[in-house]
């Protein structure tokens, strides 16, 4: 790691076993992109890590999010008062907070709901309304102080991040590029070992949020990058090569839902079935069906936009197949 950048390995209580966030040099001060979830273990291991940088918390003069998903956004608001920081998300991350976390009833009632029209089983759909209200637990939600559009500049120490508007795993989901140093700060963007989830959300159920992820690798797909600190596993170089195997993998998922289509109708349920998961599907639980079938959703979507793939009309559940 560069002088002046400090990755924070934070613990989760999830199968993925860490979040990374990242401690950047500012001058006498310092900038922390994302904050780990809001839990006990969580703050103490922020708590314990800054004590041995002699870092007091009250240096860190601003907090940038990549996104608010909680193991990124979870004590954002914790840490912004007491450090007094400035808070600075993209704008299109603002607009899911309240639905997502103050409002969390009303959207495990509409995921539940649309699980049952595609086709989930009562039980594993009913499952989400409880195993989802969890999520919230784990953030305070807080306003930004400052909004991000994307491709801002912003001055840090004797250099700058350039913010990097990346949408597909979340709207308004932001890397942070330091072009001085070749380094690219993805979030959940690019991973080295694993791909981000991408699904259609309750905010975006009209749009491609696949479109936009694929879209979005190219922004990152930099010779300049020399190096990239991701959110989670660890930090790797030839970003080339892992974007051409980010593609590939989605490039694989869409054969296989065309090939499944060419077969008949299918919902959305037998189509996620069909696909191929990191574990075998009766090894997965409710919350993992509930993620692939999201998932199976948006890649569908993209079929859709490129006319290989098209809803049936009147059917309950609903069901797909492949355009003629």
């Amino acid at each position: 790691m560069l002088p002046g950048i400090f990755r924070l390995e934070l613990p989760m209580p999830f199968e993925l076993r860490h979040v990374n966030v990242y401690l950047l040099r500012d001058g006498d001060n310092f900038t922390l992109v994302d904050t780990g979830l809001q839990t006990e273990e969580s703050r103490q291991a922020l708590n314990e890590k800054l004590a041995a940088l002699q870092v007091p918390v009250d240096r860190i003069n601003r907090i940038l999010i990549t996104h608010i998903h909680p193991d990124h956004f979870g004590l954002a608001g914790e840490l912004r008062e007491r450090a007094r920081a400035e808070l600075v998300i993209h704008r299109l991350e603002v607009a899911l907070m309240e639905p997502r976390y103050a409002r969390a009833e009303d959207l495990v009632h509409d995921v539940a709901a649309w699980l049952s029209k595609n086709g989930v089983p009562p039980a594993e759909a009913e499952f989400v309304k409880t195993a989802s209200m969890a999520a919230r637990e784990f953030v305070s939600v807080v306003e930004p102080d400052t909004l991000l559009e994307g491709a801002e500049r912003l001055p840090i120490d004797a250099t700058e991040l350039e913010v990097v508007w990346t949408p597909g795993h979340s709207p308004g989901h932001t890397c942070f590029r330091v072009p001085d140093h070749g380094l690219l700060l993805s979030g959940d963007h690019v991973l080295p070992t694993i791909t981000p989830h991408i699904a259609l959300s309750r905010s975006n159920r009209e749009g491609d949020p696949l479109g936009e992820f694929l879209e979005s690798l190219a922004k990152v797909d930099r010779p300049d990058v020399r190096q990239v600190l991701p959110a989670h596993e660890h930090r790797f170089d030839d970003v080339h090569r892992r974007v051409d195997e980010i593609m590939a993998h989605h490039r694989v998922h869409l054969a296989a839902l065309e090939a499944t289509l060419a077969t008949g109708p299918k919902t959305l349920w037998e189509l996620a079935k069909g696909l191929v998961w990191n574990r075998p599907w009766d090894e997965l639980d409710s919350m993992m069906h509930r993620a692939a079938v999201n998932e199976t959703a948006a890649h569908l979507r993209h079929l859709s936009r490129q006319g290989k793939a098209s809803r049936q009309r009147g059917t309950r559940p609903i069901t797909f197949e492949a355009s003629r």
